[in-house]
């Protein structure tokens, strides 16, 4: 009797042991498949699970995704597990959910914060829930919805399924299919969105091909995921100059460009993702100090903004709180100064001839003046002395009149005729040279440390990274020129545009200057030969502009596609010629005309100190040499009449 008891209880447990497996394994064999189709649709090249699945389970799953490629890593739903998991951001890959697990999926659900940062464009998750299949039979197609919305919204709570994550939910319709669902909230605190993108699914030899197809098709009408219904975004601004802010539409002012050119592109933006602008405004883009970054990169640091509603210098430092989508403006930063003229760093007067040709005109003077000196000694009825021809040769060269007697012999004028007709082309080449040298204006400036060394004066435009560059640069001629021409000045050395290229147009003044601002009050001030004149070096690099967005945003991905699609159909062009000044361009160079002033005649004036001076000193020692030879003239005399009354009275 006990054995006939205990051969029915061991019948009894294997028929609940056969039963629960064979629905285990019709439950189980589908899943798997599911799975290795939906991610070989997704070229995804990992994938990760989190399940309840047995050991055969995880055996059998491993070696069907392997044979396809797939790479799996089976791990625990438990914080110290996801904390553990960096996803590749080069590569698709997937994230594998068993919602069926019960208890222990209930637990995943609570890690908001864990699983946010798996929420990448490239992990698509794949929820797997066949509980829910369970009330197909007794629930209609609004009801399962309205149910799978409670449970889900429920479930989502603090993750944030923003668009462009990639979460699709997978319920068995009870007839050997699935559906799959996909799940996104335009915003945190939104409900949840749930949208039927495959009807029934069922499983075959080529059933990855066919599911690639119909994702393929949901990717093509992906329009509706870019509607964030109203969603009051947290944006931030910069007003840097609020002294002279007058809207973001006014293009007068050229400060905060950087802020102005780019708002128009925020505003195409948010008519197309359908949200709204909760502008945050503050004075400063900020920098990094001790760790805390000021103005608009602190309020990226503390999350109380979510996109930037202009663009910002693309710096190292701010990688730390902010991702950078797209390049939209290019900014120039420049010195603008005029060639200081050729009369100021040389002497023009001895620029006309090369060394050569002034060592031959005193050669030829040499020359003329040896000759007169062998006419003065062969033929002597020529009456002129070797100083007073040596001052005939220089007054000939410099077209001069002389008081010497006129020359008995006809080859004593023949002479002075070649001298005086040979200065006389030297001194038209001379004078021509002079008037094209005072007009022309030098080349002494080519580099940053040219300037550095240059009687130039310098300043900086007065703006929010001016300082900041100048003082971090590492080039040494930028760090001479700040340290000898700017930092001495102090606050006076930062001026605004105006008042920079007002100075550079009527002084030799040098100012580093955002091209755009230069640009714009040269063609209000200049006249078309002034701008000519103007030079440009490039002492700071500044970064390009780039639209900020909270790091580690959901959005990140979302908004720069479509600012991409901007870029590409022109918008961010159009609106950066309609903010960017262009260049003036020089239309007549040859117009106009420079003046003499006392700085070009400084050596001529030198010379002048120099020649008086030298006949000072030739007056006096004329006059002394004089005196000493009257005297002993009239000592002699003295001598001789003495002489002359000792001879009569003797």
């Amino acid at each position: 009797m006990k054995g006939f008891v205990g051969n029915a209880v061991l019948l009894v447990y294997c028929s609940v042991f056969w039963t629960t497996s064979c629905a285990r394994d019709a439950w189980y064999q589908p899943v798997r498949t599911l799975a290795v189709d939906y991610y070989r649709a997704r070229h995804a090249k990992s994938v990760t699970v989190f399940s309840c699945w047995n050991g055969d389970e995880r055996y059998d799953f491993f070696r069907l995704a392997t044979n396809v490629g797939l790479m799996v890593d089976f791990v625990e739903p438990t914080s110290e597990a996801l904390a553990t998991l960096h996803p590749n951001r080069m590569s698709q890959g997937g994230l594998l959910i068993d919602a069926s697990c019960g208890e222990l999926m209930a637990e995943l659900w609570q890690m908001g914060h864990e699983l946010n940062k798996l929420l990448l464009g490239n992990l698509h998750w794949l929820i797997l829930d066949t509980a829910l299949a369970l009330e197909r039979d007794r629930t209609t197609s609004d009801g399962l919805l309205l149910r799978l919305t409670q449970l889900y919204n429920e479930r989502f709570r603090t993750i944030e399924v923003m668009p462009f994550t990639s979460v699709v939910l997978a319920i068995a319709n009870g007839a050997g299919g699935w559906e799959l669902w996909e799940l996104f909230k335009p915003y945190r605190k939104a409900v949840l969105s749930m949208e039927n993108i495959v009807c029934n699914y069922t499983t075959g030899v080529h059933g990855h091909e066919a599911l690639k197809g119909e994702l393929m098709l949901v990717g093509n009408n992906a329009r509706r995921r870019r509607n964030l219904q109203g969603y009051a975004m947290p944006c931030g601004l910069a007003i840097t100059s609020p002294e002279y802010f007058k809207g973001m539409d006014d293009r007068s002012d050229v400060h905060d460009v950087f802020t102005k050119a780019n708002f128009p592109l925020i505003k195409e933006l948010m008519f197309d993702l359908n949200f709204t602008l909760n502008i945050v405004q503050v004075d400063k883009g900020g920098y990094k100090h001790n760790g805390t970054f000021s103005g608009l990169m602190g309020k990226f640091q503390n999350h109380s903004v979510e996109l930037g509603c202009m663009g910002i210098l693309m710096r190292t430092e701010r990688l730390e709180v902010v991702d950078f989508m797209i390049v939209t403006l290019i900014v120039k930063s420049s010195i603008i100064f005029r060639q200081p003229p050729l009369s100021i760093v040389a002497n023009i007067f001895e620029l006309p001839f090369s060394v050569g040709v002034w060592a031959c005109c005193f050669g030829l003077m040499a020359i003329y003046w040896i000759c007169m000196l062998a006419m003065r000694y062969l033929a002597t009825g020529e009456r002129f002395t070797p100083i007073e021809s040596l001052v005939f040769i220089f007054g000939t060269m410099c077209q001069r009149g002389n008081d010497l007697a006129p020359p008995h012999f006809n080859g004593t004028r023949l002479l002075m005729f070649s001298l005086q007709l040979t200065s006389f082309f030297i001194l038209t080449s001379y004078s021509a040279s002079i008037v094209a040298l005072l007009q022309s204006p030098s080349r002494a400036i080519l580099t940053v440390g040219d300037l550095a060394r240059s009687p130039l004066k310098a300043g900086v435009m007065e703006s929010s990274y001016g300082r900041v560059y100048y003082q971090e640069t590492q080039d040494p001629d930028v760090q001479e020129l700040y340290r000898k021409k700017i930092k001495p000045y102090g606050d006076k050395g930062f001026m605004e545009p105006n008042e920079g290229i007002a100075r550079v147009k009527q002084e030799m003044f040098a100012f580093e200057t955002e091209v755009n601002a230069a640009y714009k009050v040269i063609k209000d001030t200049f006249a078309p030969e002034e701008v000519c004149k103007l030079q440009e070096l490039e002492a700071i690099k500044l970064p390009p502009f780039g639209v900020p967005i909270r790091r580690g945003s959901k959005y990140r991905e979302m908004i720069r596609q479509r600012l991409m699609w901007q870029r590409e159909v022109g918008i961010i062009k159009r609106f950066t010629i309609l903010w960017i000044h262009q260049k003036p361009l020089c239309e007549n160079q040859n117009a106009g005309y420079s003046s003499v002033g006392l700085v070009e005649m400084r050596y001529l004036y030198f010379f002048l100190a120099v020649g008086f001076l030298l006949a000072v000193f030739t007056f006096g020692g004329e006059r002394v040499w004089w005196k000493e030879v009257m005297v002993a003239v009239a000592a002699a005399k003295k001598f001789k009449s003495r002489t002359a009354i000792i001879k009569r009275k003797s």
